[in-house]
């Protein structure tokens, strides 16, 4: 991806939709049990950008805000017709804002190369050769350079 790049998404019934400009900060799988509730899934795709690339294109979405077990937070914007899982913003890294990788229009360019808490994956998960995996995550310090 490149600067000139405009990734677009939007949530399951199409109220929402966004767009993100450039080239993520970070492509990470996450497997902490919150994740896995979120999504309903195994783990969260989460595309991070840089705050001032991400804006709403249309719809209106609603937030729910959680604490970690050490008190930092992540807030979540939801479709407030459908409840798909858009954005999220973190404490942690105030900077950026993460995009549910399985709302963007288009994923072919979206390859995870960090997977954190996999102290929490599912046991039939095997990770692929050549990404970083971090039993934990200190989120601010698992911030890459683009394409990394």
């Amino acid at each position: 991806m490149s600067e000139s790049i405009v990734c677009t998404g939007r949530c399951a019934c199409g109220a929402v939709r966004y767009r993100a400009v450039g080239e993520p900060a970070r492509v990470s799988v996450c497997h902490c049990k919150e994740c896995q509730r979120r999504t309903g899934g195994a783990f969260g795709i989460g595309c991070y950008f840089p705050r001032e690339s991400v804006e709403l294109a249309s719809g209106r979405t609603r937030a729910f805000e959680r604490r970690s077990d050490a008190g930092r937070w992540v807030r979540f914007e939801f479709c407030a017709d459908c409840g798909t899982t858009l954005l999220w913003h973190a404490d942690a890294v105030p900077q950026l804002v993460g995009i549910a990788a399985g709302t963007l229009d288009d994923t072919d360019w979206v390859v995870p190369k960090l997977h954190v808490w996999a102290s929490s994956a599912q046991r039939w998960l095997n990770f692929p050769d050549g990404v970083e995996v971090l039993q934990e995550s200190n989120i601010s310090q698992a911030t890459r350079e683009p394409s990394q």
